[in-house]
């Protein structure tokens, strides 16, 4: 064999190995999601049926349901699915960051964005100042909710109520348990 030839495929070997990996191997590699991305799945995680016993009896039980909608790309929260004064809340990815609309009983419909300090185990949504049937940030709405994972199966949410810039009373706060899929 030539040596010249010899010598060219020694080089070739040689800066292969010092290149940075092939794009077919890049290709397999995922992309780091976003903290919107990640928060977005572990609300997905959240899917199925819920309860809550406010004063630990069975009377004064809530019931919580969350399910994938629209392809997976919306988690929609219903509140008391089988009563006719039942909420619902709709979480969605909107250009990068995560966001959720509360449809009140109170018959508006709050705009909360997730807060730059949350985490995916502890989210805080706030309420940008809209919403559907509001005419100003002063009418009573839903402004704050924090979602606080405590395992797969436990989350904590607590609601404040806002009304003229202010907090209206303490936030209603819901230990919700996982139920037991049937």
């Amino acid at each position: 064999m030539n040596k010249y030839l010899c010598g060219t495929i020694v080089l070739c070997l040689l800066a292969g190995l010092n290149r940075p990996q092939s794009l077919a191997q890049n290709g397999s590699a995922k992309p780091k999601e976003s903290p919107a991305q990640v928060c977005f799945s572990k609300v997905k995680g959240l899917a199925g049926d819920w309860t809550h016993n406010k004063d630990n009896t069975a009377n004064a039980t809530i019931e919580m349901r969350y399910r994938l909608i629209s392809g997976g790309t919306a988690i929609e929260e219903i509140q008391a699915p089988d009563s006719p004064g039942g909420m619902t809340s709709i979480y969605h990815l909107d250009n990068g960051s995560l966001v959720m609309t509360h449809y009140c009983s109170l018959g508006n419909q709050p705009h909360l964005k997730l807060t730059k300090g949350s985490t995916a185990s502890k989210m805080e949504f706030t309420c940008g100042g809209g919403g559907g049937n509001m005419k100003s940030e002063n009418e009573i709405h839903v402004h704050n909710l924090v979602i606080t994972f405590v395992s797969a199966d436990h989350i904590i949410q607590e609601w404040s109520a806002y009304k003229e810039g202010k907090e209206l009373g303490p936030a209603n706060k819901m230990d919700l348990y996982r139920k037991a899929s049937k």
